[in-house]
């Protein structure tokens, strides 16, 4: 989860969803896998951004679009690495 403590600057990440509604999430933990990288964004509110009691995630690809900068595209659940990736997130705090 969002470390509530953290003291360096927090992004915030914008996203539409089907029906055009503004949902902001932020970066929990980039993992790499198969070359690439991938980010574990938290859903958080859009008044304060403070992490809901019902947060959700999502897994995003970390792309460099033509201009250079670093984009985030949204895995559903049939992306060939999302259960790998879920995984992988899942274990991290047991190799600690």
């Amino acid at each position: 989860m969002v470390d509530q403590n953290y003291e360096g600057e927090v992004f915030y990440l914008e996203f539409e969803d089907e029906d055009g509604n503004k949902q902001y999430f932020t970066e929990d933990v980039v993992l790499q896998h198969e070359g690439e990288e991938y980010a574990v964004l938290v859903h958080v509110q859009d008044e304060e951004h403070q992490v809901q009691e019902d947060t959700y995630m999502i897994l995003a690809r970390i792309e460099t679009n033509e201009a250079g900068e670093e984009e985030y595209v949204p895995l559903d659940e049939e992306d060939e690495h999302f259960e790998t990736l879920v995984h992988l997130y899942e274990t991290m705090g047991e190799e600690e």
